[in-house]
């Protein structure tokens, strides 16, 4: 792994429906790029479950350029994150 490149487990709320029973699932990514956002590693974490044949993981997102607020993520138990004003689409893996 070089300086450019974070190995991560994210633990993710998974939930059928909203009457469905959900709990949390963990996934291991390797050889994130630090220069990600937020929302371009759950992309990749998509095609990654797309591709073992699993279902992607569900979030909002719109304008991906820090004005719609659709993006809006609960990262480490805060909203959008550790950055205060902040959206989640321009939260970068570096920080």
């Amino acid at each position: 792994m070089s300086s450019d490149t974070l190995n991560l487990t994210l633990r993710v709320w998974r939930q059928a429906g909203p009457d469905k029973p959900g709990g949390f699932c963990d996934y291991q990514l390797e050889g994130v790029s630090t220069h990600m956002s937020f929302l371009e590693m759950l992309d990749v974490l998509n095609e990654k479950l797309i591709a073992a044949g699993d279902e992607p993981v569900a979030f909002d997102h719109d304008c991906r350029e820090g004005i719609c607020g659709m993006c809006s993520l609960m990262i480490n138990g805060q909203a959008h994150g550790p950055d205060r004003g902040t959206t989640t689409c321009q939260l970068h893996m570096r920080r």
